[in-house]
């Protein structure tokens, strides 16, 4: 089922979650308290023998002891962490398939759907070697497709005893629209603050001086980048941004498609805390408020499309 609004859309949701997504998830809750129930018991083991060690090396000034007892702290304080995403996936495996019906033809899957070449085509970023990925949705919404991935991409740098770090280069989501229509020209807007010596076209000086103090534009084609840049896109580009909580946001017009890259910390589209009952409505609230804002930025450009954009 394709939609064509997000009045739709929300209508749809509302109907499957409580008719089809509520009731599959009260079966998971009695696992929710046992897998909290073990990751607190085992927190607090490795707690207790952390503290043991430390002790043993501080009494008898083994210093080797008291500073294996540090690991310990690290290792303590992950293994809560590592059964909140073990119990995640495992919910996200099972209700996922049923939340999708709510989505309408939007699917979830947890293989890459954006190509990595076409990411280092937009020129967003500075290189990168690696793209893992997380959450990664594919769907058609008022006739545009439209890709989501939360992302992870990353370079690694080596010392001089030739010994690898790798480094994050971004993590967040990007969000990739087919507008339908080739762009002559390549636009890139990034936040200035970041761009350093990543200019790769002539810049582009808005009428918005705010927004020229925020951002720093670039393209190859200025009067195509000034028709795209008007103030109603920027006005849901930075909506986009505050739905998803992001530190910032860039974004790309290339080869008839729109890149969007949201970057953030936050562990997104996350679904089943071991804190919290599995039937509680609003990690899936924030699910919709996420996907609606994405839709917005569609309806938008149906909108730019009619006026031949």
């Amino acid at each position: 089922m394709e939609f064509n609004s997000i009045k739709d859309f929300k209508s749809n949701f509302a109907n499957i979650y409580h008719s089809s997504v509520a009731p599959s998830l009260r079966g998971y809750e009695s696992d929710r308290l046992k897998v909290r129930k073990s990751a607190i018991q085992y927190t607090i083991l490795a707690l207790i023998i952390t503290g043991i060690v430390f002790l043993a090396g501080y009494f008898y000034n083994i210093d080797f002891l008291a500073g294996l007892s540090f690991f310990g702290v690290v290792i303590a304080a992950s293994i809560y962490s590592i059964m909140q995403k073990g119990f995640e996936n495992k919910l996200k495996l099972r209700i996922m398939p049923v939340l999708m019906k709510a989505f309408g033809n939007f699917n979830w899957t947890t293989s890459q759907v954006i190509d990595t070449e076409y990411i280092r085509a937009s020129k967003i970023f500075r290189s990168f070697e690696r793209c893992s990925v997380d959450d990664n949705f594919t769907g058609i919404y008022s006739g545009m497709p439209v890709e989501i991935s939360e992302a992870h991409l990353t370079y690694t740098t080596r010392d001089s005893k030739g010994r690898r770090t790798t480094h994050t280069r971004f993590r967040g989501v990007l969000v990739k629209i087919g507008v339908g229509k080739n762009f002559t020209g390549h636009t890139i807007v990034r936040c200035r603050e970041f761009i350093g010596n990543l200019k790769v076209y002539d810049e582009v000086k808005l009428e918005d001086v705010e927004f020229n103090k925020q951002f720093f534009v670039d393209a190859n084609d200025q009067v195509e980048a000034r028709f795209l840049l008007t103030t109603a896109f920027m006005e849901r580009f930075k909506k986009i941004s505050n739905e998803f909580g992001s530190q910032h946001a860039e974004c790309s017009f290339k080869d008839g498609k729109l890149l969007i890259a949201l970057s953030t910390n936050e562990d997104l589209f996350k679904l089943g805390s071991l804190g919290t009952p599995v039937t509680d409505t609003a990690p899936y609230m924030k699910l919709l408020k996420e996907i609606i804002s994405i839709l917005e930025m569609i309806d938008y450009l149906k909108v730019t499309d009619k006026t031949g954009l």
